[in-house]
């Protein structure tokens, strides 16, 4: 009886962390054109209250997105992207500065001034 108490609380659980973190293609700020690998694939590991580590998935977006951030404007709409998005998919601010050492990505750019200005 025990088991299916638990049960039902992780399965709502899972339900509640899907629907807060769910973002439609069509909802993306105009500055994530491109990065959508990085919002899309990381998103469990992103989230507030997330300690788990990113998944070889979450990397791959991640390095899609970071490489793509080759340039100061690419950058700064990379960094937009994330300030934009990141509140709306409840990301964790610690949890994107530290994504690219987690990854083992060398960025040509500081997340910790991307995120926090």
């Amino acid at each position: 009886m025990g088991e299916k108490k638990v049960f039902g609380v992780v399965v709502l659980a899972m339900a509640y962390i899907l629907a807060v973190t769910t973002l439609t293609t069509a909802q993306v700020p105009s500055t994530c054109n491109g990065y959508e690998p990085l919002l899309f694939q990381c998103v469990p590991n992103l989230v507030i209250g997330s300690s788990d580590s990113p998944t070889p998935h979450c990397c791959d977006g991640a390095r899609v997105a970071f490489q793509r951030a080759n340039n100061d404007k690419a950058i700064k709409n990379l960094c937009s992207c994330l300030v934009d998005a990141g509140p709306y998919l409840h990301f964790g601010f610690d949890n994107l500065v530290n994504l690219p050492a987690a990854c083992k990505i060398q960025l040509s750019f500081s997340m910790d001034h991307c995120i926090h200005g």
